[in-house]
């Protein structure tokens, strides 16, 4: 198992939604230090403030911007620079809803290099970093049900989160034998300001098509990290997606899809 008490987790995507209640769940059920990675930074200093007053443990954040490469090397340097991390969770990402003929090129490339270029860098130099330091540390990457199925009306988000469940999996037989695990989480669809920018929180509610809300995500988040899942889909509606998704056509799977997407609907 992987053991987060008194240790330190950096949690990417920390200001709302499944990261901000991920490190609660690290400081409150878990004992564990968090050094919280996101844009807002008033949003970081409150979350901080609360984990520490709250469950007694460290917390500090690094304001970045994840689709700038030169803030992602930033993260590195100063989470490592005075702290021994041992975990990392890199749950940021972005998403569109809507014809993929109509997504902005400037939108795709920083939905690209916040999902998936991001991801691999840090990935690489904090894996790099374990195995340098003969920490048995873990990672775990948020990827999505929609890594199973194309998502007509999502496909460039759909498509990141593919890259994210095939690389996660691949990169996590590599490093196993140095004691390094790396869990892929694909959830479905979470009640968070993700849905809401989006424009589907109209649509899809608590409770529909496999939704949850943050804090029940990352308790299922949290326990695939600290036993280090390979692979972990939370729920039951969620798992028979990802199960129909080897099963079925995925020709069929994505006309099913995009009835549901479809913004005229």
């Amino acid at each position: 198992m992987l053991e987060l008490r008194a240790r330190w987790t950096l949690v990417t995507g920390a200001s709302s939604g499944l990261g901000q209640e991920i490190a609660r769940s690290i400081a409150r059920d878990h004992g564990g230090n968090v050094l919280v990675v996101a844009r807002r930074r008033e949003r970081l200093e409150t979350l901080c403030e609360e984990l520490r007053s709250k469950y007694g443990v460290q917390a500090a954040f690094i304001t970045a911007d994840l689709s700038n490469p030169d803030d992602v090397e930033r993260v590195f340097t100063e989470a490592t620079r005075e702290r021994d991390i041992h975990g990392v969770v890199l749950n940021a990402g972005v998403t569109y809803w809507g014809e993929a003929l109509k997504l902005d090129w400037g939108e795709f490339q920083a939905m690209l290099d916040t999902n998936v270029t991001s991801m691999v860098r840090l990935s690489t130099l904090f894996a790099k970093h374990f195995i340098e330091r003969k920490t048995e540390g873990g990672m775990m990457f948020v990827s999505s049900v929609s890594a199973f199925i194309p998502v007509p009306y999502q496909a460039a988000y759909s498509g990141t989160k593919a890259f994210i469940l095939s690389y996660g999996q691949a990169m996590g037989q590599e490093v196993r034998h140095h004691g390094v695990s790396v869990t892929v989480f694909a959830p479905g669809g979470i009640t968070t300001e993700l849905l809401d920018k989006a424009g589907l929180s109209n649509r899809f509610k608590a409770g529909d098509m496999g939704m949850m809300s943050a804090t029940e995500c990352a308790t299922h988040a949290l326990r695939a990290f600290i036993y280090r899942k390979e692979l972990y889909v939370p729920g039951l509606l969620n798992q028979t997606l990802a199960l129909a998704a080897r099963l079925l056509p995925r020709g069929f799977l994505a006309q099913r899809t995009a009835v549901m997407y479809r913004p005229e609907r």
